[in-house]
């Protein structure tokens, strides 16, 4: 949330640095394959913001910062990528900070009975934190299967991000379904939750101050 309110890029470095760069480090060993998708995610921002440039979109793009051959960025682009480049590796970073350090069971525990959230939030976060795995199983399974068809492995074009996303999109809402047939004939309806006070350890009070350090500089920078 504070990534999406955030624009100063003091505040930003400092979500970044909080929280995107020890995410991503995180991520580096149980994620790795995700992770490896942020910096294409924040290349085709910078395509985007050319695209919009040369097609006379941007009203005022600034001068031009380089050149090659007929090939111009204006500080529109680069001034864009910069601002949505650190969002994406803020909430990113959080993602895979949360999903490294947090099992899906915990998760679920601790939301319904030690925060008193709604079952239907703990357990679709929970889901969440579960799904990353078999996300990362079935991305892998899509690139072996393009490879054997004689595609490139590494995505360039939007046809192979197509070829990749529709997918991966359907077998994750199939399962999401089927899971959530299986939840209920297991009686998650009828589930009660007993809240219990949080045990809190050094771990949470670092986590509890980085929080604060990112809330001071959002709010005094915007």
């Amino acid at each position: 949330m504070l990534a999406f309110y955030a624009d100063d890029p003091r505040s930003l470095a400092v979500l970044v640095a909080l929280t995107g760069v020890p995410g991503i480090l995180a991520g580096l060993i149980k994620y790795r394959l995700l992770v490896i998708l942020i910096p294409f995610t924040i290349l085709g921002t910078f395509t985007n913001a050319m695209l919009l440039y040369y097609l006379g979109v941007v009203e005022d793009p600034g001068r031009v910062v380089a050149s090659l051959g007929p090939l111009r960025v204006p500080e529109f682009a680069v001034e864009t990528t910069a601002l949505i480049g650190a969002r994406i590796v803020s909430f990113a970073g959080a993602g895979l900070l949360l999903a490294s350090f947090v099992t899906p069971r915990d998760a679920i525990k601790s939301l319904s009975d030690e925060l008193g959230l709604p079952k239907g939030a703990s357990f679709s976060l929970s889901f969440a934190l579960r799904l990353l795995p078999l996300l990362k199983s079935d991305m892998e399974d899509i690139l072996l299967v393009r490879r054997l068809r004689g595609h490139r492995r590494i995505p360039l074009t939007p046809g192979d991000y197509k070829s990749i996303i529709t997918p991966l999109l359907a077998v994750s809402l199939e399962r999401a379904l089927w899971v959530a047939v299986a939840a209920e004939l297991r009686g998650f309806a009828l589930r009660k939750r007993g809240l219990r006070r949080p045990r809190l350890g050094l771990a949470d009070a670092v986590l509890a101050a980085a929080l604060a350090a990112q809330l001071l500089a959002v709010a005094s920078w915007g």
